[in-house]
């Protein structure tokens, strides 16, 4: 950091309004968010977030996929410290506003916001997907590395298997097969999607198990992070 100090670091380019928002205004804001056409989708950003607790510090890096030229095209970081320390099933409310800050400098109309995490996939309904959309009133495809229950997987091993994933309201997602041979993951939605269309756009940017978006934005964050920290901290 050339011998910049760690607090500066975090102050610089730092995402204002990071505080969690009560749970009424995430449901309500997610459901007002119209259903996408995918085929007037031209891109998706990928959102994640690196963290070093014991420093209090996370770095969020988004990345614009163009479905086009099948790459990423552009990409940002912000600094920052999250507003709650990490508790299970809670990572909407410590990650949602990190994410939602860089996502909002690449997003455009017709954009679609991918995050590693659930969306309605969760015990409340209310995973970071769905925090996403309502604070970015975009829709969002959340896609997870586990399920919040550790079922055993249900699908083939082959590319494209999928099974249905319900609670006692109905569907919440699907486990989802993105490569030959690979564990599946878990994708929903966080609104203004329908799940067939997550489906196929997980599918189409999925070069290996992670689809490219939120594979390309994890190694953005954990790379932002290291070169703050000045070595390989990652959550």
């Amino acid at each position: 950091m050339g011998g910049e100090s760690l607090e500066a670091a975090v102050t610089e380019n730092s995402v204002d309004g990071w505080a969690v928002w009560p749970d009424r205004e995430v449901r309500a804001a997610a459901l007002r968010i119209p259903e996408i056409d995918l085929k007037s989708v031209l891109r998706v950003i990928g959102v994640d977030v690196a963290y070093c607790d014991s420093q209090g510090i996370a770095v969020a890096a988004g990345v614009a996929w163009d479905r086009k030229e099948r790459g990423a095209v552009l990409s940002s970081r912000l600094n920052g410290k999250p507003p709650v320390s990490y508790q299970f099933g809670q990572l909407g409310a410590r990650e949602a506003g990190m994410a939602a800050g860089v996502a909002r400098g690449l997003v455009r109309d017709g954009d679609v916001v991918m995050c590693d995490g659930h969306g309605l996939m969760h015990p409340e309904r209310m995973g970071l997907g769905v925090h996403l959309a309502a604070r970015l009133a975009r829709p969002v495809v959340a896609v997870a590395k586990n399920p919040i229950h550790r079922e055993r997987s249900q699908t083939s091993t082959e590319r494209g298997s999928v099974q249905i994933i319900s609670d006692s309201a109905g569907i919440v997602g699907v486990e989802l097969r993105t490569a030959n041979a690979v564990r599946p993951v878990y994708v929903s939605t966080g609104g203004g999607i329908s799940l067939n269309s997550a489906i196929e756009l997980v599918l189409e940017a999925s070069r290996y198990r992670i689809p490219e978006p939120v594979r390309l934005a994890d190694q953005e964050a954990r790379k932002g992070l290291s070169e703050m920290l000045g070595d390989s901290h990652s959550r």
